[in-house]
């Protein structure tokens, strides 16, 4: 028998990257940092020279593959290096362009812009998002960015992660999770914009407020809900112009909730098939569930290091 629980582990399994895909983004990323270590340091590449950060430091990257779907990665520059570029950031980001272009011939795409170098592949592989950085002794970087005539600024990846990090320790696997299916409802809702770290920063206050980093007794559904209703009640900034999207995913999970408490199985995932897409199955009769709360017991089964 197909539960709501029992579908929403369906959902998420379905939505992992496969092993495949895995290595295409580790072999991406490292020929990307092998590349320009060898050309800045010619010596034997160790993986010290980069620090993954991102969707795929937090294995929160979903399938399919798509043209938005980057791999963060910072590779790290010594203290000449950026003192040669300090007064211009730009230049070392043209720089670093023209040595991966020398390597990277057929390459689709190698551009540089703000803060970063994009290496962009051939379709259904990993692109690759490179930002040069300085790091300082407390972990920290400093990076290029080439706005408003150009400057260095401060940035701290590592405490993107380990927030993450601690949020989904705190909830065994439920902020991976949350934020996995959140950026399927992304892909599924056109003229939708939100950015992939602005999902992991709203899941994890969402959970801080409504549930205290506490929400294994209640399912899926009920989490999605009151996270759009959240998100509707406190709308941030980089969602002002989406409201309308938050509210229709709202209503729509509240529809199901009540479609799966009157035995209507098959409308219920319907209207979660609605909110993401045909990847999420759909139940194959109706029949009454259990009215209470259904706990996740392995919210997220996430790939190995990278």
């Amino acid at each position: 028998m197909d539960t709501i629980s029992t579908l929403f582990d369906k959902f998420i399994d379905k939505i992992q990257l496969t092993s495949t895909q895995r290595d295409d983004a580790k072999t991406k990323y490292t020929g990307v940092c092998k590349t320009l270590y060898n050309h800045y340091y010619g010596e034997t590449y160790h993986d010290g020279a980069k620090y993954l950060f991102g969707s795929y430091k937090t294995k929160t990257n979903i399938t399919p593959i798509d043209a938005r779907q980057d791999v963060d990665v910072l590779f790290k520059i010594n203290e000449t290096k950026y003192i040669q570029y300090k007064n211009n950031p730009s230049g070392l980001l043209q720089e670093i362009r023209s040595v991966l272009k020398n390597r990277y011939v057929t390459t689709e795409e190698i551009k540089a812009w703000g803060k970063v170098v994009l290496i962009r592949f051939a379709k259904n592989h990993h692109n690759v998002e490179l930002l040069p950085g300085l790091e300082q002794e407390d972990g920290t970087f400093l990076i290029p960015c080439t706005e408003k005539g150009g400057y260095w600024e401060l940035f701290d990846p590592r405490a993107q992660v380990d927030s993450f990090n601690l949020s989904n320790s705190e909830t065994g696997g439920i902020t991976r999770a949350l934020v996995q299916m959140f950026k399927k409802w992304v892909r599924n809702t056109s003229c939708l914009h939100y950015k992939s770290f602005h999902i992991v920063d709203d899941v994890i206050d969402f959970l801080n407020v409504v549930y205290e980093n506490k929400p294994d007794s209640v399912g899926y559904e009920t989490l999605i809900k009151d996270f759009f209703t959240y998100m509707e009640n406190n709308t941030p900034e980089h969602l002002a112009d989406y409201s309308s999207h938050i509210t229709t995913a709202k209503n729509r999970a509240n529809k199901a909730i009540q479609y799966a408490a009157e035995g209507k199985m098959i409308a219920a995932s319907d209207e979660w098939r609605k909110i993401f897409g045909s990847d999420y199955p759909r139940a194959q009769k109706d029949e009454i569930q259990e009215s209470k709360a259904q706990p996740i017991i392995n919210p997220a089964r996430p790939w190995g290091l990278i």
